[in-house]
């Protein structure tokens, strides 16, 4: 025996390696051939994937990959790739042909041309819509729902073939673009065995049952609609919460606890008569980051803005096949004090006008050059064609049009502000409101820093518990056991409010206001058309100027409640010049010698009354312009033909891009129609709106077709007047 220490190895060589590993090769073939293939056990008529070039990339998509690659092909088949995976079978054949047809006329014209030259002329052949159905022997259409167009590559395929079949033919591969020989061929190919196999195997490939994988497949439709129910649920919520402008988070994101905010809150309430609910927040809650759950803060802010997006783009689909709107920007501040861009709209949807909020933009500028770009910015990202715009409203118009450079707060004038923000002292206010006033009674209230009409509440109170409040302040500023400043606070309101002046405009502003209110809230109907504003507000500009020749009504109402007759100036002293500085009174005339009641209503009274008329004078000269144009279409049942000749061809003469000349012939036919519907006329309705629903619900459309856009074009110069009263000067323009 010898010693494997002192035997030299010996190593093989390289060629003997190579023979070896040539043997163990060719055994490891002969074996393989031996032993019979998965695919033997089973009957395939039909292809999963279609052979490739080795060359050629051919690997599997995944989930990511996948959805990415069908985000573009959604509706051209001609941009598949030539190796059809498995994940796209699955795909198309539970989503179906519909998306892929694209058989619109707008879509067949990008098909293939086909020159087939005539006698005289050269005719070119290209897909028709028709070949899409199939007649058969009783007259009865069929659609094909398996032939598909590409708009990219201008030809037809069969969408069963390209899926599953083997056999490599133009409606299955290339495309198919013989538009001569299209309908032979078509027919041709439907009957065929191998478009008939491919149906059937696509029918049955969209199908669970009978599947290999059926009960994976069973078991991921389960947690497909597992998840759907509850994000039904949870998006519904988030609706519900959002549409009452509630909060939706609270101090922490836990499941039970009293704290979780509004969202989580209900949801623990649905969980209780909804046991797939229960079972997801005792399964999922409180699973900490990274365990999806769709409850965490991040989903819902998510989900919210998917809904708002969704939102913003049906306004916009909708306001597009209304053609011709209103915008109005307003600049509001926030919670945090930081302004911001408000836009909304006036279109008209169906026969009647709406109005819509669009969105919010960070406020880039007060001046008008600013708010224009970031309104034509916005408008030009939703592709919104701003020629269409007949009418514009802008808070801070000054700076839009350049004048009227004035604060609208100071048409208040001097005013007292009361407000109790201590609980102690409110309860005193309310001890001495409750025991003179039986019922209900009117408490006190911050003004309203944006809008007049807002504090029309606010001064009826203090007009309607005038004295109580009186009392109020004196047992305060008397009461030894409140602060210094709370007592100091409350005598100098005491002393404001026992003046005559106070009380006099408390009453005037009260009058004014309530007026203000009433009007405003009219002029918020979304149906308000512009004539009956109008009259609106020159009724409410009469109002105001009766008040001027009031004052002395108001003078005896106010020493009523402020128990005095004494203007504050007849208690001062009166400041004369100094004649040492003027001894000669060159130029000077002589002051006039005015009681304190008469100098009180030429100083302060009146320029009230007058501002307030300058005002509204500004606001309905803009919309002079709009009545100008449109006004005769408040009453063309009582013109005769000239008069709507006329009117009309003034109105084609402004919108030479929008009208056509026949607009006065139509004028005239539609008025021989209005005493067939004047039964359907309902009182509060205005005339204008009463045109358009006529035209819109009895289909006169391609009759009358320019008087409807001009109805459309007026119905939408009408915005929301909410801004009107704001405490900023605006102005319209119209386009």
């Amino acid at each position: 025996m010898s010693d494997r220490h002192k035997t030299p190895r010996v190593f093989a060589s390289g060629s003997q390696k190579r023979k070896l590993q040539a043997e163990r090769v060719k055994k490891s073939e002969e074996s393989l051939a031996k032993t019979p293939k998965l695919t033997s056990f089973f009957t395939s008529l039909n292809k999963e994937e279609i052979p490739q070039d080795p060359k050629k990339n051919n690997r599997r998509f995944n989930k990511a990959e996948l959805s990415e690659e069908l985000s573009g092909l959604k509706n051209d088949i001609g941009l598949w790739p030539v190796n059809i995976t498995k994940e796209m079978i699955d795909y198309w054949a539970k989503k179906g042909s519909t998306e892929l047809q694209n058989c619109d006329q707008v879509s067949l014209q990008n098909s293939v041309p086909q020159d087939q030259p005539r006698d005289t002329s050269n005719f070119v052949r290209k897909c028709t819509k028709n070949m899409f159905t199939r007649r058969n022997k009783n007259q009865e259409t069929v659609n094909r729902f398996w032939l598909c167009f590409s708009p990219t590559t201008g030809k037809i395929y069969c969408y069963a073939c390209k899926l599953m079949s083997t056999q490599n033919t133009k409606l299955s591969g290339e495309g198919f673009s013989d538009w001569k020989h299209a309908s032979d061929r078509l027919c041709e190919h439907e009957i065929s065995k191998t478009h008939l196999e491919s149906v059937m195997g696509l029918l049955q490939r969209g199908r669970v049952t009978g599947r290999i994988d059926q009960e994976l497949a069973m078991q991921e439709a389960q947690q497909i609609e597992y998840w759907r129910k509850n994000l039904k649920i949870i998006v519904s919520t988030i609706k519900f919460i959002a549409e009452r402008g509630l909060a939706f988070r609270g101090d922490n994101e836990i499941v039970g606890s009293p704290r979780n905010g509004n969202l989580l809150g209900i949801l623990e309430l649905l969980a209780e008569y909804e046991p797939i609910l229960a079972t997801h927040l005792k399964t999922h809650a409180n699973k900490g980051s990274g365990h999806a759950n769709y409850l965490s803060s991040t989903i819902c802010e998510e989900l919210i803005s998917c809904m708002g997006d969704k939102v913003l783009t049906e306004i916009v689909s909708t306001m597009k096949k209304s053609k011709y709107y209103l915008v109005s920007v307003d600049s509001t501040p926030h919670e945090s004090h930081i302004d911001q861009l408000t836009i909304v709209v006036r279109y008209m949807e169906g026969s009647t006008p709406k109005e819509r909020f669009l969105t919010f933009l960070p406020n880039c500028g007060h001046s008008g050059k600013a708010t224009a770009n970031a309104l034509l910015t916005f408008l030009g990202d939703h592709q919104i064609d701003i020629m269409d715009c007949r009418g514009q409203s802008y808070d801070n118009a000054a700076n839009m049009s350049g004048k009227y450079k004035r604060d609208a707060g100071s048409y208040f004038g001097e005013k007292p502000f009361i407000g109790v923000s201590s609980s102690e002292r409110y309860g005193i206010l309310i001890e001495k409101l409750s025991k003179k006033k039986s019922g209900q009674f009117y408490v006190l209230r911050k003004l309203s820093d944006t809008r007049w009409s807002c504090r029309a509440e606010a001064t009826k109170a203090i007009v309607d518990g005038y004295s109580e409040i009186e009392e109020a302040l004196a047992s305060i500023s008397s009461d030894k056991e409140q602060k210094d400043i709370a007592r100091n606070e409350a005598a100098h309101l005491l002393q404001k409010m026992s003046s005559l002046e106070t009380a006099l405009f408390a009453i005037f502003w009260n009058d004014i206001l309530e007026r203000f209110n009433a009007t405003n809230k009219m002029l918020q109907d979304p149906q308000m058309i512009l004539e009956s504003a109008m009259r609106a507000l020159e009724s409410l500009k009469s109002f105001v100027e009766s008040k001027r020749n009031d004052f002395d009504k108001y003078e005896e109402a106010a020493k009523k409640i402020s128990q005095t007759d004494e203007y504050v100036q007849s208690r001062t002293r009166t400041r004369t010049r100094n004649v040492r500085l003027n001894p000669l009174n060159y130029g000077k005339a002589q002051d006039a010698n005015l009681s304190p009641k008469e100098k009180y209503k030429v100083s302060a009274f009146i320029p009230v009354v007058d501002q307030l008329c300058v005002s509204l004078t500004e606001r309905l000269h803009a919309y002079e312009t709009v009545r100008s144009r449109f006004g005769f279409l408040n009453h063309i049942d009582k013109m005769d033909a000239e008069n709507l000749h006329a009117a009309a061809e003034a109105l084609v003469k402004v919108y030479q891009d929008d009208l056509e000349p026949s607009l006065g012939n139509e004028l005239v036919q539609f008025v021989s129609l209005i005493d067939s519907y004047k039964k359907d006329y309902g009182k509060d309705q205005s005339p204008e709106l009463f045109y358009y629903q006529i035209l819109e619900d009895q289909n006169f459309r391609a009759t009358f077709p320019n008087f409807k856009i001009a109805l459309r074009m007026y119905l939408v110069l009408m915005r929301n007047h909410q801004r009107f009263f704001g405490k900023k000067s605006s102005e319209d323009f119209v386009l």
